[in-house]
């Protein structure tokens, strides 16, 4: 059948398609007219064949995308701590509504004065994943979960290190011998993470996809590095690895990112460290939806942004999915957005399917050879990085604090100049009080000696 309806077409190669392009371009110049840039160093043609598939490691790049039994995304929703009473009420009724996994933010609390039994109470933590995302005594809480829930967990414990030492310049060497203890404690819990490296502080600050791809892998190596030096295997340091990442709002880039940070860490792990294919993990990879995109000036906006950015992280292949709400950017959210944001994870799976196809966007011919040149280019940083010394000594060199500046200078006067738009913001806007002004507040750095990264929002120059 397939020859039937093919036979009265004749095949015709790439390179008779761009002859007749340029014929019918009327003598205006190839590359200038068609060929776009869609991130720094990364230029996309205007057609893809077949024959483009046979410049790119094809079989290298799909396989890295399946590894072992691939289930759906669970719903992951993020709550701030208030107490325990309150926070497990939130849980709870979350569960109730269509959560499948939560993580609880302690910012700004001690943890040492937190009852996890309280907290956790009426929650079967052995079906349910949950995450805890602490600034601090780490090990007493797990230590108080061996007590409390001696069996198996599912879920994780967030404690960035470089995180945190990139934000506030805090960095306390004796941490990776605490988060060594931890993963020595729960190495027999397969499914319960302990190393999770986030890639949000990079995307808030205004980094492109290749350099938070880079940054991110450089903080992976730097933690494996560290977490070796307590007498731990290997193995069992992959094993405990869990990546966060943002994702923005340009709907292909971002399912080509996520699938290149799979190629990319698949290699990293078999050319760098050694380790067979067969010996590693199924990759863990937890998605947000971008707050670097949010506006506050037509708020509204963000629901279509929180949208496409879910389906780039469903389809570029997320293990965990958290869907930021609509008003989060300027005030405490209500139900009715936090329920909208649950709900377009809910939809993408039980309406459309998406929790049904392995690697949807596989063969794709543009998405292929987008995904390799992310790769590509984020490789290429990543060894920038590391002949530096790694991510610390590049960090405290300035180098990628300025990378990430000189990006998030040109997005934002791309989008000053209206040569890139941004709905609700430089078009199409309507301004909705009292959300149309927000105050800027500056924040002083502390002097450690080089600058520090700070969330930020492309859309904030329009709204002071």
């Amino acid at each position: 059948m397939k020859n039937q309806l093919f036979n009265n077409f004749n095949s015709h190669s790439n390179e008779q398609w761009q002859k007749q392009v340029i014929n019918d371009l009327k003598g205006k110049d190839f590359d200038e007219t068609l060929n776009f840039i869609i991130e720094e160093n990364v230029k996309i043609k205007p057609y893809f064949d077949c024959e483009d598939l046979s410049d790119i490691p094809l079989n290298f790049i799909q396989q890295s995308q399946i590894q072992g039994v691939v289930k759906a995304w669970n719903n992951r929703e993020i709550i701030k701590y208030k107490s325990e009473k309150q926070t497990n009420v939130l849980i709870i009724s979350l569960l109730e509504a269509g959560a499948d996994a939560f993580l609880v933010d302690f910012s700004g609390f001690f943890e040492m004065e937190i009852e996890v039994k309280k907290l956790l109470r009426n929650i079967k933590i052995s079906d349910t994943p949950f995450f805890l995302k602490v600034e601090n005594a780490a090990l007493n809480l797990v230590k108080e979960l061996q007590v409390v829930a001696p069996y198996h967990w599912k879920g994780g414990i967030d404690n960035d290190v470089l995180g945190r030492y990139f934000r506030t310049g805090n960095y306390d060497i004796n941490q990776w011998i605490e988060m060594g203890e931890i993963l020595r404690i729960v190495q027999n819990f397969p499914s319960f993470k302990t190393l999770i490296i986030n890639s949000h502080l990079f995307h808030n600050s205004g980094a492109n996809v290749a350099q938070e791809l880079a940054y991110t892998l450089a903080s992976a190596i730097e933690t494996i590095d560290r977490i070796s030096e307590q007498n731990v295997g290997l193995q069992e340091i992959v094993q405990k690895i869990e990546f966060s990442i943002s994702v923005g709002t340009n709907y292909f880039v971002e399912i080509a990112k996520i699938r290149a940070l799979k190629f990319l860490w698949t290699k990293i792990l078999m050319q760098g460290y050694g380790l067979k294919e067969q010996n590693i993990p199924v990759i863990s990879i937890h998605c947000v939806t971008s707050s670097f995109y949010d506006a506050a000036i037509t708020p509204h906006t963000n629901m279509l942004r929180a949208t496409t950015e879910a389906m780039s992280a469903i389809i570029g292949g997320c293990s965990a999915l958290s869907v930021r709400a609509y008003d989060e950017t300027f005030q405490e959210s209500d139900e009715f957005s936090k329920r909208i944001s649950r709900n377009i994870s809910t939809i993408l799976k039980e309406e459309s399917y998406f929790d049904k196809v392995i690697d949807p966007s596989a063969g794709s011919y543009f998405i292929e050879n987008l995904t390799f040149q992310i790769a590509e280019e984020a490789f290429t940083l990543l060894q920038a990085v590391e002949n530096q010394g790694g991510i610390i000594e590049a960090f405290e060199k300035n180098y990628i604090q300025n990378e990430i500046k000189r990006n998030f200078e040109a997005k934002q006067d791309s989008l000053l100049k209206n040569e890139s738009i941004m709905i609700g913001v430089n078009k199409f806007r309507h301004d909705e009080m009292p959300f149309n002004k927000m105050e800027m507040v500056e924040k002083k750095q502390p002097d450690v000696g080089f600058d520090l990264l700070t969330d930020l929002r492309l859309s904030q120059i329009f709204e002071k």
